[in-house]
């Protein structure tokens, strides 16, 4: 569908033109990948409870290398970016954090777990006589 209104240099229907910075300012991108930065950082949170811990250390290793990254683009081209979308990086590295804390942290009592519970099953058969006392 064509446009209505001729262009003769003039704002339609008396709206005053923007200066060149409000114009910028308006037509910025959002941070790179900030969207993607906080999705991981919170997933990171979320899944460090699962399998001992190690997809949340996998999400959150991701986005902090995707914050580092988004963040030095940010400040190589910091004219091209919206500062406000900035905040998502930031708050997705933050999550990220304390993502990767509590799966490491979940990770270690996992194995704490797995090495007490193999040293004592050995210690009850072998208190018990061995394999062969217990028909094996």
């Amino acid at each position: 569908m064509e446009d209505t209104f001729e262009h003769n240099g003039e704002m339609p229907s008396g709206e005053s033109p923007m200066t060149d910075r409000q114009n910028r300012g308006n037509l910025r991108m959002p941070a790179p990948n900030a969207n993607l930065i906080l999705a991981f950082g919170i997933v990171s949170i979320v899944t460090c409870c699962c399998c001992s811990g190690i997809l949340g250390i996998i999400f959150a290793i991701i986005a902090i290398i995707l914050a580092v990254k988004s963040k030095k683009e940010f400040t190589r081209n910091s004219d091209l970016y919206d500062e406000n979308t900035f905040g998502k990086v930031n708050a997705g590295k933050t999550c990220a954090i304390i993502g990767l804390i509590v799966g490491i942290l979940m990770f270690a009592i996992a194995m704490i777990v797995i090495s007490v519970s193999m040293s004592d099953g050995a210690s009850v058969i072998d208190s018990v006589g061995g394999w062969n006392q217990m028909g094996y």
